[in-house]
């Protein structure tokens, strides 16, 4: 059900149909109150989560449902990219850095992460306050993600100590990644990017550098093959609509390109990863 513009709640997963797709516009916290989920990540990347755990999800980010047990109970809050930053602030960047750098997906169980599960259903499908009920859903979403951030800060490499990028450098960055994510011809060079942005390839690359320790085109194609590894495993598109789709001259190019990056041809990783269904 949508909450309010840009966040939606979803108390039973097995239930949602077209999931990928909606999640795709979306971060998304999950939470498992009981039973077990085994996703992929990304291109090959497998992640196990277990009763009181959270999983999060940046958008943008392919996965796919590799086991689900019979006896699952798991709900989850999809948040826009415009609604976590106004959320968050200047916060994002502890979000940013975890999810997009760091790749932490997984946080622990805990306390107050299974404090947080509870009240979620709570406050998303019971509790209605005539006067109130907006300022306690805004006052509950800041808390909980706030509450991950902080979390999240407490794995290895997340300390802020070290990090010599300013608040300047952290808000391009960011832009560069929400451009990144929007875009659908992701294959482009540096510098059109640059020019978006209002500042040289170079300046963009010294920025990406700083702040995520690689660089600009670097994440470009690893978000190019994220959008190649989404259409591949979701869709029956043959290799050449979506070489087109994707902004690429041809089929030929195409195959080339995810040959280089993947290990395999299109083919073989549809073959290898397509239509997995949710298994018990």
């Amino acid at each position: 059900m949508e909450i309010e513009e840009g966040v939606i709640f979803l108390d039973n997963l097995r239930e949602v149909n077209n999931l990928s797709a909606i999640r795709k516009a979306y971060n998304s916290v999950v939470y498992c109150r009981k039973g077990r989920i085994m996703i992929e990540m990304g291109g090959n990347q497998q992640y196990k989560i277990n009763p009181g755990q959270m999983l999060l999800i940046p958008t943008g980010k392919v996965i796919q449902p590799l086991m689900v047990s019979t006896d699952i109970e798991a709900n989850a809050l999809l948040i826009s990219d415009q609604r976590l930053k106004s959320i968050l602030g200047n916060q994002i960047n502890i979000w940013n850095r975890a999810m997009y750098m760091k790749e932490i997906y997984v946080i622990d169980e805990t306390s107050w992460v299974i404090d947080m599960g509870k009240y979620t259903k709570s406050i998303f499908e019971h509790v209605k306050c005539p006067e109130l009920y907006d300022e306690i859903r805004d006052s509950f979403l800041r808390t909980m993600l706030l509450m991950i951030c902080e979390e999240l800060m407490k794995y290895d490499g997340m300390s802020a100590n070290g990090d010599a990028s300013t608040t300047h450098d952290k808000e391009i960055f960011n832009r560069f990644l929400q451009m990144l994510n929007n875009e659908p011809h992701k294959r482009q060079q540096v510098a059109i990017y640059a020019d978006r942005l209002n500042i040289s390839p170079k300046y963009l690359s010294s920025i990406c550098k700083k702040v995520s320790g690689k660089n600009p085109m670097r994440w470009i194609t690893d978000s190019v093959m994220d959008d190649c590894y989404q259409r591949l495993k979701e869709t029956d598109m043959s290799v050449k609509e979506i070489a087109g789709e994707l902004g690429f001259p041809n089929a030929s190019f195409f195959g080339q390109y995810f040959r280089e990056q993947a290990g395999m041809t299109p083919i073989a990783y549809r073959n290898k990863h397509k239509n997995v269904e949710w298994r018990k």
